[in-house]
């Protein structure tokens, strides 16, 4: 029996440490970088008692770990949404990490269809929101430099009229890349349902992710039903990603740095705000019953503070349909920056 648990030991390091990409992370660490429990995965400490990110420069912004600064003048929406979450940024907590199998993974577009270029509606089996395309194909100034979005956790249901003994699931993020494009940097939250007989579960966690690594949950930001979340991704090169995830209801929030997996490198070609069924056990799992979700203060930006968002040109809806064409998940614009989601209940496979 010891010896199955130190090989079972054994094994789930190697398998955390296969997933960090240390690889490509071979750099010297700040002062104040602090490594997680996982391997190459690392964070940045609390900064000094008194530090004002709404007055900092760029580089004490990047030193101490918050997200990059929109520009005021150019873009002045998504500015006066990174200071209102700056505001809120009260206590920050070191990241307590789980490595998942699960991914939330790039578009599964239907057979015989396209991606479009912008404008017309998209459909697909695992994602349902908003997607923006620029049609770079390295990554270079005209790569999508962050997303951010501000939503709130769903309440998590079986699909009705599904108490099958096994786990529904619905992760909700925001990303950069996996349109077009064969990875995503990604972040946000998962809101799962569990029901057999007279016994029913949820779970709810924030997360973050470089496909095709899964994502890995953060289990000391706790996270529930109602709770309004900020979530922000950004690129410091093509295989160096961040992620910022605060909690408006707490005033908790943290800050991940972590590496592309080995071989892949982010592109920038699009932009997105995502309800999606994810990929469990090598397949799609079944959209668990979140009701709706509101997406706001959505915006993307590149290396020249472009800024965009769901209702900007090149943007357009992705509907998720199940095997049949049936429409399971589907946004409903609300302006230029907000987004309504909306789940059938209904079909789910």
């Amino acid at each position: 029996m010891m010896t199955q648990r130190m090989l079972s030991l054994a094994s789930a390091l190697l398998f955390a440490a296969s997933l960090t990409g240390t690889a490509q992370r071979q750099r010297q660490l700040k002062p104040n970088e602090l490594s997680t429990n996982v391997v190459g995965v690392t964070t940045i400490a609390a900064p000094p008692e008194g530090f004002d990110p709404l007055n900092a420069s760029d580089q004490d912004l990047d030193y101490y770990g918050f997200p990059p600064r929109p520009n005021q003048i150019t873009v002045p929406r998504a500015f006066a949404n990174w200071q209102k979450a700056m505001k809120a940024s009260k206590r920050r907590l070191k990241p307590v990490l789980e490595v998942t199998r699960n991914v939330a993974g790039p578009a599964k577009l239907k057979a015989g269809r396209t991606a479009p270029a912008g404008g017309p509606a998209a459909s697909s089996s695992n994602w349902s929101g908003y997607v923006n395309t620029n049609g770079v194909t390295s990554y270079g100034d005209s790569s999508f430099y962050y997303v951010m979005g501000e939503y709130v956790v769903p309440v998590a249901r079986q699909a009705y009229s599904n108490c099958d003994g096994s786990w529904n699931y619905s992760v909700t993020w925001v990303g950069i890349d996996g349109w077009t494009s064969s990875d995503v940097l990604q972040a946000g939250s998962e809101a799962d349902a569990y029901c057999s007989g007279g016994t029913t579960s949820t779970n709810y966690s924030a997360w973050y992710e470089w496909y095709p690594n899964g994502w890995t949950r953060i289990s000391s930001l706790p996270i529930s039903p109602g709770d309004d979340l900020f979530v922000e991704v950004w690129s410091t090169s093509s295989t160096s990603g961040e992620a910022y995830l605060l909690n408006y209801n707490t005033n908790q929030y943290v800050m991940i740095s972590f590496a592309a997996p080995p071989g892949t490198k982010l592109v920038g070609d699009s932009a997105e705000w995502i309800v999606e069924r994810p990929g469990v056990n090598g397949g799609l799992s079944t959209l668990a019953n979140y009701i709706s979700d509101y997406f706001s203060n959505a915006y993307a930006d590149n290396f020249a503070y472009s800024a965009i968002g769901p209702g900007s040109d090149g943007s357009f809806p992705v509907t998720m349909t199940d095997d049949n064409g049936n429409a399971i998940s589907y946004p409903t614009p609300l302006g230029a920056n907000a987004i309504w989601m909306q789940d059938e209940g209904t079909a789910r496979n």
